[in-house]
């Protein structure tokens, strides 16, 4: 009954940092270069529990049977027999169903969802064979249907460990927050007809300067200072190829390239940027990002398009969010439902019973 209070409330708490990013996506559906985001949730750890006296219980034997999957990259195998375990920062996960990926290290490791969706090679909990975390290099991968691990025909180690004695099963507890991921998929591209505004068409950044240091961003609603300085909305410098951009002349455009034309002559490019695993890259205000000191990636040339006279809108449905936001709304109440039953539940435990 206790239990039921934990998974109720983990997800009322889920519920309610849901609905702060999902209100936050509402309120920037007009914010230029604003990119989404979303609450991503995982389960506890799921815990195998011991009956500690009495009569032994009937134990799992036989081997097990082991089936599996493929999704890309990702391998999803289901036990008949026994239990995988994950090596999480809160103990060992027990579980008979599990998903995992080869990281770039060569271990085997549960997917972890990274910015814009994409699988994150560095984390995600290490998967345990008998042997602790399990290594198989960038050899040619078998699982048998025993659970058994063989790289390149030899045999390294065994997924599934057989139950214990007086083993009830596994419990969980509840579900967790673990990570804010932000959507990087392309905005509408708005027509504006103003000769400052800049859009990005395909994966980039444009380089700006604020009084704290050096950002990213898509919003592309451009100006010029009274210095006839590029500048954003906000008076911060766009960057070109060797600082802050100086506009000298009315006859002013920029091509594809990102090129700055004045008077028939190129006189500065616009510094942009891509990176080749966005999950190295967090938000910073509404529109703003800064690089992870320790990034995976690589930074990479702009391969896009560059378009003047438009900008980029925000990658927000207003409906699909209106949505989410009523479900996770209902989703919560049913869970205060749940904890305002048990607690009456547990009140007649106290009063009636007690009596007894």
């Amino acid at each position: 009954m206790i239990k039921g209070l934990y998974v109720a409330g983990t997800n009322m708490m889920a519920n309610i940092y849901k609905m702060d990013v999902t209100s936050n996506n509402l309120a920037n559906v007009n914010t230029t270069g604003f990119k989404k985001e979303t609450f991503e949730v995982e389960s506890f750890n799921s815990r195998l529990f011991n009956r500690m006296n009495g009569s032994l219980l009937p134990s799992e034997v036989g081997v097990a049977e082991v089936s599996q999957s493929t999704d890309g990259d990702v391998y999803t195998l289901n036990t008949s027999k026994g239990y995988f375990r994950v090596n999480t920062e809160d103990g060992i996960h027990f579980d008979k169903s599990m998903k995992f990926i080869v990281d770039q290290d060569g271990y085997l490791r549960t997917p972890y969802k990274n910015v814009g969706g994409t699988l994150d090679p560095m984390q995600g909990n290490l998967i345990l064979g008998h042997n602790g975390a399990i290594f198989v290099g960038d050899g040619a991968l078998e699982i048998s249907d025993r659970g058994l691990v063989s790289v390149d025909g030899q045999e390294v180690d065994g997924l599934v460990v057989q139950g214990f004695p007086n083993a009830i099963g596994t419990m969980g507890a509840g579900i967790k927050g673990y990570n804010v991921l932000t959507n990087f998929e392309q905005g509408q591209l708005e027509m504006t007809n103003e000769k400052f505004d800049v859009a990005l068409k395909g994966d980039g950044f444009f380089n700006i300067r604020t009084e704290n240091g050096d950002y990213l961003t898509r919003n592309g609603a451009f100006t010029v200072n009274q210095y006839n300085e590029l500048v954003t909305l906000d008076g911060d410098y766009v960057l070109g190829l060797d600082g802050p951009i100086l506009i000298e002349s009315d006859n002013f455009t920029i091509n594809e390239f990102g090129e700055l034309i004045q008077n028939g002559e190129i006189t500065d490019k616009l510094n942009i940027t891509a990176y080749s695993n966005v999950g190295d890259l967090y938000k910073v205000g509404t529109s703003h990002f800064k690089v992870k000191e320790d990034m995976t990636g690589e930074e990479m040339e702009f391969e896009g398009e560059v378009i003047q006279g438009f900008v980029e809108r925000s990658n927000t449905d207003s409906i699909t969010e209106m949505i989410q936001l009523i479900e996770m709304n209902r989703n919560y109440e049913s869970s205060q439902k749940v904890v305002t039953t048990i607690d009456e539940m547990l009140g007649k435990a106290a009063t009636e019973l007690g009596r007894v």
